[in-house]
């Protein structure tokens, strides 16, 4: 698969088959994750992979976080994509809050490193999600994730089988968001 064609169709999935994506595939992800460019080398991307077989321990860290009434109303969503989901990767940074300036490429940094790992996983045949939702990164579960105090969760990624194809939106045209000087 080209990289023009990757970009222009892979798509946020929520609903996966629930097939468990192979480690050697997650092995594989992590390679091109830490391509990503980072200023200075600084590398600030750590990760928790998460197989399938591990996700039990997953869905009770996300019931014991759910912890207000408007949390517990999600919890069917979230288990709906837990159940589905062959494995998942959560992005840390490490922060460098002395630095706002290093701290905020950092960032930037992990950010392409997410986009490195559903870029290859969608080449590979894996749809992904890549999520900020409280329901899989708030509260507790930065502990499940195994975030370091000096680290900041950046996103989980879920990774697995698609099961719907999913259509291109509609996007804004260059001329419409660019400036040519």
């Amino acid at each position: 698969m080209h990289v023009t064609h990757a970009i222009l169709t892979r798509r946020s999935h929520k609903v996966f088959r629930g097939t468990p994506v192979p480690d050697a595939d997650l092995r594989h992800l992590l390679e091109l994750a830490i391509w990503a460019p980072n200023h200075k080398f600084t590398e600030p991307w750590r990760f928790t992979v998460l197989p399938k077989r591990s996700f039990a321990e997953l869905w009770d860290a996300v019931r014991a976080a759910a912890d207000t009434d408007k949390a517990r109303s999600k919890l069917h969503k979230l288990k709906d994509i837990v159940d589905g989901a062959g494995a998942a990767i959560a992005v840390r940074q490490v922060r460098s809050p002395d630095h706002p300036e290093r701290d905020h490429e950092d960032y930037a940094a992990c950010a392409i490193a997410c986009q490195h790992i559903q870029l290859g996983a969608w080449e590979r045949g894996w749809a992904s999600y890549w999520t900020t939702s409280p329901g899989f990164v708030g509260g507790s579960l930065t502990q499940f994730w195994q975030t370091a105090e000096d680290e900041a969760l950046v996103g989980v990624i879920f990774l697995g089988e698609p099961v719907l194809d999913m259509p291109a939106v509609r996007r804004n045209s260059v001329d419409s968001v660019a400036v040519w000087l």
